[in-house]
């Protein structure tokens, strides 16, 4: 794309300097004097106005977008409106290049960076987006290089997404930035708070903890190795390795007939990066101080359904996580803890149509069920302030459930590649058997506020 843009910017330098642009024909036929070192120091000039790419093998595309969002909310006890980015649209842009090795074989990378400074999903009532450290540096998410060939499938390495990132993300009908079944990127920095109106003794006792556990239902992008299949009948499978013994795979489906266009996939993946002391802890809440051994394996997926004359969807995602492993060798097996499981789901459902002829209008309702957040999230040490009372498999003292429902509109604007929308967010929590310094997580009139917020904002692409 950049190249021809400099043939351009050459092109016109050499009208010009030809004279076609009111110098005579003569004097434009006249090639002897000075002319050629005019004519070579204005395309100098010219070209150093443009945008380059390093070679002329390697096509270069710039690409991204830039997101924002205004956040009300209530916790019960509080209200506030914040002004941010983050959620799932969070500025970014990256650079993909190309380059055509043969007529089969093919190699690209692709280097993509983020811009969440004031991320929505951090912001809890103790900060706003004013008070999370003001700019920061871009957050580098993906650099990886590929070789694809058309017949043998394409083998990937770099830091990025691995087989099963995305895998629950998978949504035909454009609701883009209005939804998205990792709902705890709305709001899960909000610390949890009780029916007495006291926070919480910790900022990570919070609403993202009880959502999804000690990581977020998508995978975390991380150093790898992928192969991927070529596509066959709309099938293609992925697997990849990582550090800390790290390894996922996962089919995908794509396809459309009889009006209806199908999306999904499933995947599993292994996870055992919990090799530090202060990342696990054993039956009696104890931090675990010798060789700590747990592992996450996970196995989830998407399905979205699309009835392109009418424009109804309906989308799903869901998946569990379990735990297990030697969590402390201290311990006879016997008594060790394997748990606890996580599980979620959430569906939404709605109409996709160019009501208007600018673009996709995006009406929608979803459902969201998590159930073992707050028990996965002490046991593995990422959430503190209730980590006493985890208990055992065999004699489990706690349990949390959270249920969130909303609504959202979410408006495409084809000529300005543009997303508006609007979105009304409800979360409840049934949480027994946790104590922490400040407040009793139990069902009541001492249990968790429900949580509800509105979110309005936009999304420019490029």
């Amino acid at each position: 794309m950049y190249g021809g843009l400099l043939k351009s910017a050459s092109a016109v330098a050499i009208v010009a300097a030809a004279g076609l642009y009111g110098v005579t024909g003569a004097r434009a036929a006249d090639l002897g004097g000075d002319c050629c070192a005019d004519l070579e120091e204005r395309v100098a000039e010219l070209e150093a106005t443009t945008v380059r790419k390093g070679n002329r093998k390697v096509s270069l595309t710039i690409s991204g977008h830039i997101g924002h969002q205004i956040m009300w909310w209530d916790d019960g006890s509080q209200t506030d409106t914040y002004i941010g980015d983050g959620g799932n649209i969070f500025s970014r842009f990256r650079f993909t290049g190309t380059a055509k090795i043969s007529p089969s074989v093919t190699a690209g990378f692709l280097y993509e960076f983020g811009v969440n400074q004031n991320a929505i999903g951090t912001m809890n009532q103790l900060n706003g987006g004013d008070d999370l450290g003001g700019a920061t540096a871009p957050l580098l998410r993906d650099t990886t290089v590929w070789l694809r060939h058309n017949q043998l499938g394409m083998v990937k390495i770099g830091h990025g997404s691995t087989a099963t990132d995305n895998l629950v993300l998978i949504d035909l009908s454009g609701r883009s930035s209005g939804g998205t079944p990792d709902i705890a990127l709305y709001n899960g920095g909000f610390i949890l708070r009780s029916g007495t109106g006291l926070l919480g003794n910790s900022t990570t006792l919070n609403w993202g903890a009880a959502i999804r556990g000690h990581e977020s239902f998508d995978t975390s992008r991380r150093n790898h190795v992928l192969y991927e299949t070529p596509t066959l009948a709309g099938f293609s499978v992925q697997a990849a390795v990582a550090e800390d013994n790290y390894w996922d795979v996962a089919l995908r489906y794509a396809g459309e007939f009889g009006g209806f266009r199908i999306a999904g996939g499933i995947g599993y993946q292994e996870d055992t990066e919990f090799n530090g002391g202060a990342q696990a802890l054993n039956q009696a809440g104890v931090l675990c101080t010798t060789t700590c051994n747990a592992k996450a394996s996970d196995i989830k997926g998407s399905l979205s359904i699309l009835h392109v004359p009418t424009g109804l969807f309906v989308t799903g995602a869901g998946g569990k996580r379990e735990v297990s492993g030697s969590i402390d060798p201290a311990l006879p097996a016997t008594t060790q803890y394997a748990g606890p499981d996580l599980t979620f789901w959430h569906v939404s459902a709605g109409i996709s149509q160019n009501f208007f002829g600018v673009g996709r209008t995006v009406l929608f309702g979803e459902y969201t069920n998590a159930k073992g957040g707050l028990e996965q999230a002490a046991f593995l040490g990422t959430a503190t302030g209730y980590s006493t009372n985890i208990g055992s498999v065999a004699n489990p003292v706690s349990s949390s459930e959270m249920n969130q429902w909303g609504l959202g509109i979410t408006q495409h604007i084809d000529a300005a590649s543009m997303e508006l929308f609007a979105t009304y967010k409800s979360f409840s929590l049934d949480a027994t058997g946790f104590t922490g310094t400040n407040v009793t997580l139990n069902k009541g009139a001492a249990g968790v506020n429900d949580f509800q917020t509105v979110i309005v904002g936009t999304r420019i692409n490029f």
